[in-house]
């Protein structure tokens, strides 16, 4: 389908990205003006893998609702040993283990993080 086709496309252009303190924030805002919620995942996750240096960049160009999901990176980086279990909270899951559990319930698996969210949120109220 055209949804696979974008999300292969997508995974290749990450693996193929050097993401660097220098390109960083012109990945994140491409990805999000694209809607490339795994570059941009994989661009925040490398921002809080690299704390210390982002400190030294200009968020002021980046939209203020992106830096949610930034927190939410650095908070994940924090408890990567933590415990994940039944309930753990669909805002702190990373892109991918939120399209594993889209596609386990038959959910159309593309969209933003909080699409993504929300339609797993949904699916859970039904």
């Amino acid at each position: 389908s055209i949804v696979n086709l974008k999300l292969e496309a997508e995974a290749a252009y990450v693996k193929s990205t050097n993401i660097t303190m220098e390109n960083a924030i012109d990945i994140l805002l491409y990805a999000d003006s694209m809607n490339l919620a795994l570059l941009k995942e994989v661009v925040i996750d490398f921002l809080a893998e690299n704390s210390i240096a982002s400190q030294d960049l200009d968020f002021t160009i980046v939209p203020s609702y992106l830096m949610k999901d930034v927190f939410v990176a650095f908070g994940r980086k924090t408890n990567r040993g933590a415990k994940r279990g039944k309930d753990y909270d669909l805002s702190v899951m990373s892109v991918s283990e939120l399209r594993r559990k889209l596609a386990e319930k038959g959910l159309d698996v593309d969209g933003s993080r909080e699409a993504m969210i929300e339609a797993l949120t949904t699916n859970i109220a039904d």
